[in-house]
């Protein structure tokens, strides 16, 4: 006789945005967590260009042109893998998921997606929303959720003052207790450094002081000068780094001189703080440098620890296919013909609103499984446009 299978876990759905009053809901959220022990995807939805209104399950638009990381969506996957990491560290279950779109349809349709039992809102869905508990984006969702809907009042006394940049040692202390590991020289996009270690106060959001001398201007002109011409490359900066997010130890005027000359990348030494008591980030740290010693890629960023073995295995046959002897520059080849084209249109696609939790390697690693299986089912290759457009289509039936 076969025994009862387990059902799975109630979701719980709480949308957040990044400022200090976001952080007055948790005890509740961490509250209704334990009680139902439900798992809580954490939701940040990002303002995209306003277009006509077009029915679901069409895609959202993009965070950015080309599928490309912005520096809101950065920080919003910072936060919110803070605000995980804390909700784990007390025994909740929690997967973040970043999303752009009108903020009641985006927050009804995940729910809808995801089959929660409960909606978690305070004033935070939408930054300075006084009125929110009698707005419309509260009224759309109490209105049209397909579950019960949770209204948190607000602590008015917390502080609602943000800062351009994040701070670390603000940010360290709301994740939980973190350990230091030396990740060492790499090339990190300049669109996820949003903060400092120290100096966040003094700094804009450019990384430039808000109040400058002549002399620390003077240098910081040099720097331009010297990398415009290319006569002098920027050296590596360093770099703390915590969830998605870094943070900069030493180099602002680097960092500065990186983005007002419209570079994408900067060269960083990094050293990576991680959850000490989450046995998954540790597994996924595990499993990352295993990879990127293999491999040599230092880019490729997954949430969950067996996508990496995965992609080793995409690598190889990617290798063998093109007949080449060196694993490191088969790698990199697979990364600019292969795996690059694929995170574009996949974060294009914004198929993870489908996947809380994931990132886009790890909906890479789907694709290639659903063409593996396609390949077998129908008998012959599949190429990687065809697999992707076979895949959407299965999440939309």
């Amino acid at each position: 006789m076969p025994l009862p299978s387990t059902p799975p876990p109630a979701r719980i759905l709480v949308p957040l945005d990044s400022s200090p009053l976001s952080e007055t809901k948790l005890p509740v959220v961490e509250q209704y967590g334990r009680a139902l022990g439900a798992e809580v995807i954490l939701l940040h939805v990002l303002l995209a260009p306003t277009r006509p209104a077009r029915p679901f399950p069409r895609p959202f638009e993009a965070p950015a042109a080309g599928g490309t990381v912005s520096p809101e969506e950065a920080r919003a996957r910072t936060f919110l893998d803070m605000t995980a990491s804390r909700l784990r560290a007390a025994g909740v279950a929690a997967q973040p998921l970043v999303l752009a779109g009108p903020v009641a349809e985006t927050i009804l349709d995940v729910a809808r997606r995801q089959g929660v039992a409960l909606i978690i809102l305070g004033t935070d869905v939408r930054r300075g929303l006084s009125r929110l508990f009698l707005g419309s984006v509260a009224g759309a969702v109490v209105q049209e959720a397909p579950c019960p809907t949770l209204l948190v009042r607000p602590d008015l006394d917390a502080p609602t003052a943000t800062t351009p940049l994040r701070a670390f040692d603000e940010d360290k202390a709301r994740a939980g207790l973190l350990t230091p590991r030396v990740l060492g020289p790499r090339t990190i996009e300049l669109a996820r450094i949003i903060g400092s270690v120290g100096r966040t106060a003094e700094l804009g959001a450019n990384f430039r002081p808000t109040v400058r001398h002549p002399p620390d201007e003077d240098r910081y002109q040099r720097i331009v000068e010297l990398a415009e011409r290319g006569s002098q490359p920027l050296p590596p900066v360093d770099l703390f780094k915590i969830g998605y997010g870094y943070y900069v130890v030493d180099g602002h005027r680097r960092v500065a001189a990186a983005k007002q000359l419209g570079f994408d990348e900067i060269e960083a030494n990094v050293t990576e703080y991680l959850p000490a008591t989450d046995a998954n980030a540790q597994q996924l740290f595990t499993a990352r440098r295993k990879f990127e010693r293999a491999t040599g890629l230092t880019s490729v960023g997954a949430a969950r620890p067996g996508s990496y073995p995965r992609l080793e295995e995409l690598i190889a046959e990617f290798q063998g296919a093109r007949g080449l002897t060196d694993r490191e520059e088969a790698a990199e080849r697979w990364r600019v013909a292969v795996y690059g084209d694929l995170i574009r249109r996949i974060r294009a696609l914004r198929l993870n609103r489908y996947f809380a939790g994931e990132r886009s390697a790890d909906i890479v690693v789907r694709v290639a499984d659903h063409r593996r299986e396609e390949a077998a089912r129908q008998g012959r290759a599949l190429g990687w446009d065809e697999a992707l457009a076979s895949f959407v289509t299965t999440l939309h039936s």
